[in-house]
């Protein structure tokens, strides 16, 4: 035993005194440290993603985080079908901490949607726009890789919404796949981290599948004339009520 690692280390000493000796060889050594140490951080950013949970905090007020916040361009994405509550509060929240929110939605040209992205583009823009904390906010339908597009706007980060890790970290994890190692195999660019904003507590239970399921029945009711009172007053507790008839027309009519 003794004898092995007395080889071991001779050979060691020879392998690095070779390497200090030959510039090349220095250099292609730094080169797969650094390969493997960005592979290393790439990889630990799947396996602990990096999630925040509610409560949310904000930096304290005028800290070197805070101020590096407000000039930082941050990307949203998601596919808001359609857009509600739980959506709402966490866009006010990016909108507090960052100077400026980007909310985007996905085109996939190979898919048929029954309510088009830029249906619900307009309707969370309904939404932002009559909203007073969502001012620095804007909407965009991106066809192709978002993250892609994020680069273009500068973004420092990319955010998923999502309920909790248990309830949604599957279908995110394959996401958060594509999102690490995409720009790097495709774009040849470092990618951006992707955090995921678990949701308030308090609109948890509220779900697009949700909306979308209350909307449809309020379609049966309307056509078997029945009354929908009850129907349309769950609905103003998911969505904002400025959008609620819009909300009810356009995804009943796809129901």
């Amino acid at each position: 035993t003794v004898y092995r690692i007395q080889l071991f280390l001779f050979i060691s000493r020879t392998m690095i005194s070779s390497i200090l000796d030959s510039p090349v060889l220095l250099v292609c050594a730094a080169a797969l440290l650094s390969i493997a140490a960005a592979i290393s951080i790439l990889i630990f950013r799947v396996i602990f993603p990096t999630i925040i949970t509610h409560p949310w905090r904000l930096p304290p007020k005028d800290s070197r985080q805070s101020k590096s916040d407000k000039k930082s361009t941050v990307v949203l994405a998601g596919s808001f079908n359609p857009p509600h509550l739980g959506h709402l509060v966490m866009i006010r929240y990016l909108a507090e901490r960052y100077g400026r929110v980007i909310c985007c939605i996905g085109v996939n040209p190979n898919k048929q949607y029954d309510v088009t992205p830029q249906s619900r583009a307009e309707i969370l823009r309904e939404i932002i726009i009559h909203d007073g904390g969502c001012n620095n906010v804007t909407v965009e339908v991106v066809s192709g890789y978002i993250w892609r597009f994020a680069r273009t706007q500068n973004a420092s980060s990319f955010f998923r919404g999502i309920r909790t890790w248990d309830a949604d970290g599957g279908d995110e994890r394959t996401l958060q796949i594509l999102n690490t190692w995409g720009p790097l195999i495709l774009g040849r660019i470092w990618p951006m981290k992707t955090m995921f904003l678990e949701g308030d507590p308090q609109y948890r239970h509220v779900s697009s599948t949700l909306v979308r399921q209350i909307c449809a029945r309020r379609k049966e009711a309307i056509e078997s004339e029945d009354s929908n009172a009850d129907i349309n007053k769950e609905l103003t507790r998911l969505v904002p009520e400025r959008v609620t008839a819009k909300v009810a027309e356009v995804y009943g009519a796809s129901s």
